[in-house]
């Protein structure tokens, strides 16, 4: 992680304003990521509705700040509570559902969150979108520079740490096991029920407060930027960098973003190569990009 900030620095004081919102783009989607791959790379659950996620936490935060005054670094985690508590509530009737009819639940949600945004017209602006202000910390705007970028990545920093030491403690253990049995971990003593919400409650919180920090990046948001072609990419991120994998949330950020703009001139092209590419890191790497890591470390070994 020393590396990594060492090249976030250098990147967001001496790269161009392009390459730092690229920069910023990664930190948030690899902060969904994390949040996703509690769910699904911990406790083995699918979810194909986490742009709805996504959408509560970007107009809370932009609602919150625009017409109720509230500053940002207030609005971001007030944001995330609601989508917390919405993910509690969205758990429960989940609770009998696996796999492909969990999938196909979650997505339901996606797709209502987003068809509500835009009939919500009083308060969201509808189709016309919502503008959110400019962040601010203690009068000190963020919208110059590379000032919104240390936020964000210290968010993820501080996001990574957490995620880290719950994977690494008693509820990611016993997340594990929920995925790999369900039964056997009844038989353990595990709570599943309970622990399956926990999952889905912890990762609405992340991916919520990566969607209010995209809402103060961009400064406008619109129901057409949470379709489901985002809750795919989502899910394609955490194939892409490893599930069950911290580091690899990163990486498939990382992927998601340049792969794309790296052939952003080409007509058509951007869609086309991310598609390939995902297919030939599935074909060659099926453990994600962190794979390549975990085999190098273990060649040194």
């Amino acid at each position: 992680m020393a590396g990594v900030a060492a090249f976030v620095g250098a990147m967001s004081l001496f790269g161009g304003g392009y390459v730092v919102y690229l920069l910023n783009l990664i930190g948030i989607f690899a902060l969904v990521a994390i949040g996703l791959n509690i769910l699904t790379g911990l406790s083995g659950q699918t979810s194909l509705g986490h742009a709805g996620f996504f959408a509560i936490g970007a107009y809370a935060s932009g609602i919150l700040t625009s017409s109720f005054a509230l500053p940002f670094w207030l609005s971001i985690p007030i944001a995330g509570a609601i989508a917390t508590l919405i993910g509690a509530i969205i758990a429960l009737p989940a609770l009998r559902l696996k796999n492909l009819y969990l999938a196909i639940a979650t997505l339901g949600f996606g797709i209502v969150m987003q068809k509500l945004i835009f009939e919500w017209r009083t308060v969201t602006g509808g189709g016309a979108g919502l503008q959110v202000p400019t962040p601010t910390i203690f009068g000190v705007g963020l919208a110059e520079g590379s000032r919104m970028t240390w936020v964000i990545w210290a968010t993820l920093l501080a996001g990574t740490w957490a995620a880290s030491q719950l994977a690494s403690g008693r509820t990611g253990r016993a997340l594990i096991m929920l995925r790999e049995s369900e039964a056997a971990a009844g038989c353990t003593g595990i709570h599943v029920a309970r622990y399956k919400v926990v999952a889905f409650a912890l990762s609405a919180f992340y991916t919520a407060v990566a969607g209010g920090l995209y809402a103060n990046l961009v400064r406008y948001i619109n129901p057409e930027s949470f379709s489901v072609n985002m809750s795919i990419m989502f899910l394609a991120m955490i194939v892409i960098g490893g599930l069950g994998s911290v580091r690899g949330a990163l990486l498939g950020a990382a992927f998601y973003v340049a792969v794309p703009e790296a052939v952003r001139g080409f007509k058509d092209a951007p869609g086309l190569i991310f598609g390939l590419s995902l297919m030939f890191v599935m074909i060659l790497l099926p453990g994600g990009l962190i794979s390549i890591f975990r085999k190098r470390r273990a060649e040194l070994a």
